[in-house]
Order: structure tokens, then sequence, then C-alpha cells
């Protein structure tokens, strides 16, 4: 039996932090103790976790897409069909860039309409300093 807790206790999950939300939904689990004030900043928590995960794996598929581009350039041998090919790799790729930077501006002016800072990812990642 002791085995059998001892697999038990060890495929637990931990808590996770998710920035005091305590429930939500009309499952019984509302926040009744929370103003509105802060409904705006776990909202903006939220919101600016997503974001900045989001340009992050938007910006290593830039470097991915980009640096592949670059290669089939290089492997090309003359070939114009595959310099073409790896020059549109590359061009979709700059493309792919520009709508993420497009996106965050335009995130940021949303974000400054609405008052909430949309896009300041180090006061939850690091909210002591």
């Amino acid at each position: 039996m002791s085995l059998l807790n001892t697999i038990i206790k060890s495929a637990h999950a931990a808590d996770i932090d998710v920035g005091g939300i305590k429930g939500i939904g009309p499952f019984g689990f509302e926040n009744v103790g929370v103003s509105g004030s802060e409904t705006k900043t776990q909202l903006g928590n939220i919101l600016s976790t997503v974001i900045t995960t989001l340009t992050v794996v938007g910006g290593l598929a830039f470097v991915i897409f980009f640096t592949l581009g670059g290669l089939k350039w290089l492997t090309a041998g003359g070939d114009k069909a595959k310099v073409s090919e790896a020059q549109a790799q590359m061009t979709q790729g700059v493309i792919g860039l520009v709508a993420i930077v497009v996106g965050l501006f335009v995130t940021g002016i949303v974000g400054g309409v609405l008052g909430i800072d949309f896009l300041n990812p180090f006061s939850i990642l690091f909210p002591n300093i």
C-alpha cells in the first residue's frame, strides 16, 4: 500500500499561481469580494501573458522560416525555381514578423484606450522588481 501512496503522491499536480483569480463562471465560484479594478488587473495579467507567449512563438517561427529559406537559397545550386522558392519562404517569414509587430502596435493602442496594460509582462514575471 505504501508503494501505491508513493506513486499517487508523486503524480499529484502542484498548485499554480494564476494571479489571485479565485474562480470564475456560473458554477458558484465567483469572486464575491473582488472589485472592478482587481478584475481589470487580473484580465490584463492573463492577456499580457498570452500576448507575450504568442509573440515569442511568432518570433521563433520567423527565425526558423527565415533560416530555412536562407539554407534553401544556399543549397539551390543556381536553380532558379529553388532560389525563387527560398525567396518566397523568406518573404513570407518577413511578412509574418511584420504582422506580429503590427498586432503588437494595435494591441498597445487598444490597451491604452481601455486602460489595461496588456504589454507589460515583466510586472507579472518579476513582481518584486
